[in-house]
């Protein structure tokens, strides 16, 4: 029975990471599931654009004693491409992860019971930005837990990823790290 689990799980990792992981929102979970290595991601980000822009998600880990970000980009319909950066060679990737930590905390406003909810802005063009992490702290206190935010166009998230994207512009290559 072991044999047969080992075999089983090896199969569903190599569909993980064959799979096209940011085609769309449907595949934000399997972004999320990349593994390296066997590796499990420590966060995950991705931008769902509208129309015919292209969708990029990248899957974070930290492997010795570096940051590794796995890109998956496609455009309506394209095979997915991968490329990949690490913190080795690409000195703007960890100062634009840490940037992760400047992002302002999300408020829960509960309907009808809570503080009055603010009018949400309206998206730009319909795009979605979905940031997730496996260890964030809980208000200034040691307990963590794992946040999955989404975003719409203008949101600090969303201006989070544009910039990352476009500081990671030159760093990413088809060559595994």
């Amino acid at each position: 029975m072991g044999a047969f689990r080992t075999i089983i799980l090896a199969l569903a990792g190599a569909a993980i990471l064959a799979a096209p992981a940011a085609a769309s929102e449907d595949d934000w979970p399997a972004l999320k599931g990349a593994r390296l290595d066997g590796q499990m991601p420590w966060g995950a980000f991705a931008v769902y654009r509208a129309g015919d822009r292209p969708t990029t998600g990248v899957t974070l880990f930290v492997r010795d004693n570096a940051l590794i970000a796995r890109r998956v980009e496609t455009r309506s319909g394209e095979a997915a491409a991968i490329a990949w950066a690490s913190s080795r060679t690409c000195p703007a990737l960890a100062p634009a992860l840490a940037e992760l930590e400047t992002l302002p905390p999300a408020r829960i406003e509960v309907p009808l019971a809570g503080r009055k909810p603010a009018t949400p802005d309206q998206p730009a063009d319909g795009s979605s930005y979905f940031v997730w992490v496996q260890d964030a702290r809980l208000g200034n206190v040691r307990h963590s837990g794992q946040l999955e935010l989404r975003a719409t166009d203008g949101s600090p998230p969303a201006l989070w990823m544009e910039k990352a994207l476009r500081r990671l512009a030159p760093c990413w290559t088809s060559a595994r790290p």
